[in-house]
């Protein structure tokens, strides 16, 4: 008799070890997706900071913040040519995302938040300096609803030790 064909038992082990296989592969595949999401937060909150910089060197209408003082730009005033949608798809806040310029001596020290909206959550990352940013660890500090820690920009309130002065809206 000519036997063509898998048995049983061979169809069985076959479908266990793809089992383990993706048990062993999905959990990877998963944390390098959220990395690659945690970097973009920060690569785009990066990406605001050099835009507001650009914005405060160009523009000559902006008053400059005075010593322990600072100004907010919001996202929306910002070009966002390169901020199409968020890691997780959704839409970036446009007042909630914002960069801080604060007056430290005599320096600028640039700050940013951003924050994005989707499916009824939020994710983002909470205010951070720019030399915050760039460390290796950055992406570590992106959160996700509660622990985001919102703040919207008043003037008069404080953000990490500066007076909010001005908001740009262009």
């Amino acid at each position: 008799m000519n036997k063509k064909g898998f048995t049983l038992i061979e169809l069985l082990a076959t479908i266990a070890i793809l089992a383990l296989l993706m048990l062993v592969a999905v959990p990877n595949v998963m944390s390098t997706i959220d990395k690659n999401k945690q970097n973009t937060y920060v690569e785009d909150a990066k990406r605001m900071i050099t835009l507001a910089e650009y914005e405060v060197r160009s523009n000559t209408d902006i008053e400059l913040p005075t010593n322990g003082n600072c100004i907010v730009i919001p996202l929306g005033n910002l070009d966002l040519s390169d901020f199409n949608e968020g890691p997780e798809g959704g839409s970036y806040d446009l007042q909630n995302s914002y960069v801080v310029v604060a007056r430290n001596g005599n320096s600028y020290e640039y700050m940013a938040t951003i924050v994005e909206n989707f499916d009824g959550d939020t994710r983002g990352i909470p205010l951070m300096s720019r030399d915050d940013l760039n460390k290796e660890s950055a992406g570590k500090n992106v959160a996700k609803g509660e622990e985001l820690n919102i703040i919207t920009p008043v003037v008069g309130i404080n953000l990490n030790g500066y007076t909010v002065t001005n908001i740009i809206d262009s």
